[in-house]
Order: structure tokens, then C-alpha cells, then sequence
């Protein structure tokens, strides 16, 4: 095996080399890009067959592996062993080069390098080196690996701070759709497409405890399963919906099949398949008013804690839009009918089916 690189200087080769790197890196407009730029030319300027990134940023819904001239048999199990040696850092000052199979690239290894953050990197750098060439090129690794970590930290930076203006608008739209909402139903119907399209979900439902508190119905539901739920209702102490009741505490069901609290009928009644569920407790003040639900990530994903945390925002909102629609429709209904009969929506613009005030019963309170 060759002996270390204890060179101290690069060659004029290596130099342009790294320029060209740079250059790569500026022009990245996010992770995929930056990685189709960066691993084929590093690969190619250390004579590696193969090069990967391995990435590990819960909090942004970002590609985990990527890589450069690798089968995808042998990317999958490379990924697996990128993921068993990020989980050992910093427990372990240096990473081992991991032993490729036989197949396709032949006898080599793969040498990890950290990316980024001391404290906790961003993930690995992998570059597949021939058995005995294992320290060749290690000065250009080591000019390379701090321009890669940095442009990596802030196309991540950038992400952050793109997905926190993101989920502040998402916040201010459903507030102002909350404010000018003229039928509660309408409202909520915008609200969980809003929410869906927000977090990427396949469907959504707002559940509401009815007046004696003991049940569920589906009062408004979007996605494939919608025809079935809408006529729907389940015991208040049962499900997921149940026990996030009960709890009060939002929560994130990235395996809900194999949760023992999942109440599975409806699957097997509207054939929708429930992968994985954010579930978050609507209370207006002290009472307890529902449950909002998103379903199945879309991509075969996990849901975010910083999803959860975005809707949690508006969660109260909701219920007590909710709560205030239902009360004002009780009165609303109540005063028509005691002043102007049982047929009072008959020809009416505005019917008693609405939260807000009937035209005609304004118009003639004006008169009054």
C-alpha cells in the first residue's frame, strides 16, 4: 500500500482542480445539484471510480444519499454502512475505511471523510479508493473537504431560512382565511388543502367531538377516503385521534400500522392505506373541541418535527373558529326561527346553514 501524501504544496494541476470544485459549488442552486456537480469531478480528479454523500439534516426534507458511479444495489448497501458510521461520530476521533464487495468495482474500499459543524457534521463525504492507493490524493481531499462542508452549510442555511418564510406565510394565509371566513365549512375545506399541499401530505380530516362528547364525526375531510369518513363516526376514546385527545400533546406516527392505539376500520372500509399520521389536539381555551389529522407523507417520507411544530401554530386558531361557528350557528338558527318562523331560508341569500348572520334578518335589525 502506498505510503501517506506528505506533500505540503499542490500542484498546479490539483489547483485548477479545486477551482473548478469552487466553482461547482457556488453554482449549486440545492443538494442535488451540488452533489451531480461536485462527486463525479472529485471522483475523476483522484482517480476514484465512485464518490458518495451522505447526508443526515432531519429537520429539512433533503435526499439522504447521493452518488456518482455507483450501481444501486451496491448504493443501497453503501448507504447502510455511510448511516452505522455517522451514528459513531464523535464517539471515534477517525473513520475506517469500510470494505466495498467484490462486485461491481472490485477490490477497494470506501474512505469516509466528516462534512461541516464540529459539534455535529452534516454528513460524509465517501470516496471509493483502489486497496493500494489508499492515501493517494490526501492533500487535495483536505483542500477540498472544507470548500465542500462550506458550501454544503449554506445551501442548508439557505434551506432553513427559505422553509421558516415558507411556514411563516403558511401561518399568516390560514390566520387571514380564519379572520374573513364567511362559512365555516368553505374555511376549513382551504384550510386542509393549505395544510396538505404545506407538509405534503396525501389527505387531511378535522374531526370534532359531537355534544355529548363521547364520539367523533368527520366534520371535513380531504383526500381518497373523503366519500367513506363524511358519514363516519368513532368512539372519542379510541384511535389515535382518541388518546391525542386525551393527552393533549400533538404527535408524529411515522409507522402507524404497527402503533397498537390505530383504529383500522376505516382502511379496510375506504381501501385508503394509512403509512403515517401527524395527529394534533384542537382546544379552544379549556375545551376540547377535535382533532386535526394529516396523512401519508408524500414520497415515503417522514413527517418533520418542524411540520408538526408549524401546524401546532395554527391549531388553536382553528379550534376556536371552529367552536365560535358552531355557537354563532346555534343562535343564528334559534333567532330566526323564533322571529321569523321555520321558513325563514326559504328565498334567503344568506341560509341558516351559513355562521354568519342571514341577509334578511340584518336587513330588517336595520330597520328596526
Amino acid at each position: 500500500m502506498a505510503g501517506p501524501d506528505l506533500r505540503v504544496q499542490l500542484t498546479r494541476e490539483e489547483t485548477l482542480c479545486l477551482l473548478e470544485l469552487a466553482e461547482l459549488a457556488v453554482q449549486a442552486r440545492n443538494l442535488p445539484e451540488l452533489a451531480e456537480g461536485i462527486l463525479p469531478s472529485l471522483a475523476r480528479m483522484l482517480g476514484s471510480p465512485a464518490a458518495v454523500l451522505y447526508l443526515e439534516i432531519p429537520r429539512l426534507p433533503i435526499p439522504r444519499f447521493l452518488h456518482a458511479g455507483l450501481h444501486e444495489e451496491t448504493a443501497a448497501s453503501l448507504e447502510r454502512h455511510c448511516a452505522a458510521q455517522f451514528r459513531q461520530i464523535p464517539a471515534q476521533s477517525s473513520l475506517p475505511p469500510l470494505p466495498l464487495p467484490p462486485a461491481p468495482l472490485g477490490n477497494g474500499h470506501l474512505r469516509l471523510f466528516p462534512l461541516g459543524r464540529a459539534e455535529k457534521p452534516l454528513g460524509l463525504l465517501g470516496l471509493v479508493l483502489p486497496e493500494d492507493e489508499g492515501a493517494a490524493g490526501t492533500l487535495l481531499v483536505e483542500k477540498a473537504l472544507p470548500l465542500l462542508a462550506n458550501a454544503l452549510s449554506n445551501l442548508v442555511d439557505r434551506m432553513e431560512y427559505e422553509k421558516q418564510i415558507a411556514n411563516l406565510n403558511t401561518y399568516l394565509t390560514i390566520s387571514s382565511m380564519i379572520a374573513q371566513a364567511l362559512d365555516l365549512r368553505d374555511v376549513l375545506e382551504a384550510i386542509l388543502y393549505f395544510s396538505m399541499e404545506t407538509v405534503s401530505a396525501e389527505a387531511a380530516s378535522v374531526l370534532l367531538l359531537d355534544y355529548e362528547k363521547k364520539n367523533f364525526r368527520f366534520y371535513s375531510v380531504e383526500g381518497p377516503a373523503k366519500p367513506v369518513l363524511l358519514t363516519a363516526t368513532f368512539p372519542a376514546d379510541q384511535g389515535l385521534a382518541g388518546s391525542v385527545l386525551q393527552s393533549q400533546q400533538s404527535e408524529i406516527i411515522n409507522d402507524v400500522q404497527n402503533d397498537p392505539r390505530f383504529y383500522g376500520k376505516f382502511d379496510s372500509e375506504s381501501g385508503f392505506f394509512t403509512r403515517n399520521m401527524m395527529v394534533l389536539p384542537l382546544t379552544a381555551g379549556e375545551e376540547k373541541i377535535g382533532v386535526l389529522e394529516l396523512l401519508n407523507k408524500a414520497g415515503d417520507e417522514d413527517f418533520l418535527e418542524e411540520e408538526l411544530l408549524m401546524l401546532q401554530s395554527i391549531a388553536e386558531e382553528i379550534a376556536f373558529a371552529i367552536r365560535n361557528g358552531k355557537l354563532f350557528e346555534v343562535v343564528v338558527k334559534s333567532y330566526c326561527k323564533q322571529r321569523q318562523g321555520e321558513n325563514t331560508c326559504k328565498g334567503c341569500k344568506r341560509p341558516l346553514g351559513s355562521w354568519t348572520p342571514c341577509v334578511k334578518y340584518r336587513e330588517e335589525s336595520v330597520e328596526v
